[in-house]
């Protein structure tokens, strides 16, 4: 199992840590084990997601592998839910053995690669989980019950017309693009964001799909030189 040079972990214990996490997190904690991490995600009550994560069951309860600029961000969330909980939650610094460490560039090529948006702390709550296509790649779980914004997600999945487009792309080399930045089609209008970039290749979020078919600009004013870009 492989995490990446700019993760944290935020070690979960006691008897109610998978009651607790089970109200919390847009997967279904039952489908974690100790061999097999799962994706899930947090949102906070708009339906916006805080962060993306990986978590499994350990000895002590539970791991949550998370990027490092939203570690404490994560954890104070988490703990202003478990007040009538038994559990106790803390990051810790000791990788365990079975864990396999990879470059952090390494790490988002094959993000990008699955087109699996991990977000940073600048683009923390920006953004709803349709946006980035977690309800596509098995990140949230409509069958498991309540969670934290889960009635505004349900609501938009099953009621709302969805038209965000999450799509990967590459550019010529090189490229000024970067993680967060804006972009916009030819008259200035805002149609999507930069997720995540590595060199010349990355992911983007689109406000809807028929914007890959035309010329797409940063909010720099400056044209996107595209080798290719395609809907995930």
């Amino acid at each position: 199992m492989k995490i990446s040079t700019g993760h944290s972990i935020i070690q979960i214990s006691g008897i109610d840590s998978a009651e607790f996490l089970q109200g919390q997190i847009t997967n279904d904690i039952n489908l974690a084990s100790n061999d097999k991490f799962i994706d899930s995600a947090i949102c906070n009550v708009q339906g916006r997601v805080i962060s993306l994560f990986m978590v499994r069951k350990d000895a002590e309860g539970f791991q949550i592998i998370v990027d490092s600029s939203l570690s404490d961000k994560l954890l104070h969330h988490l703990k202003k839910y478990a007040v009538f909980f038994k559990t106790e939650m803390t990051i810790i610094n000791t990788i365990p053995k079975e864990l396999v460490l990879v470059s952090d560039q390494q790490w988002a090529k094959d993000c990008i690669e699955k087109g699996k948006v991990e977000l940073n702390d600048d683009l923390s709550e920006k953004f709803t989980p349709h946006e980035l296509n977690y309800h596509n790649n098995e990140i949230i779980n409509f069958q498991k019950g309540c969670f934290t914004g889960q009635e505004v997600i349900a609501r938009m999945h099953y009621r709302g017309k969805l038209k965000f487009t999450l799509a990967r792309f590459k550019t010529e080399s090189p490229s000024s693009l970067i993680r967060g930045d804006l972009l916009t089609n030819y008259m200035g209008k805002n149609i999507g964001q930069v997720l995540m970039f590595i060199k010349n290749e990355g992911l983007m979020s689109l406000k809807n799909s028929s914007h890959l078919e035309n010329d797409i600009y940063t909010n720099k004013k400056e044209k996107v030189n595209f080798i290719y870009k395609s809907i995930i």
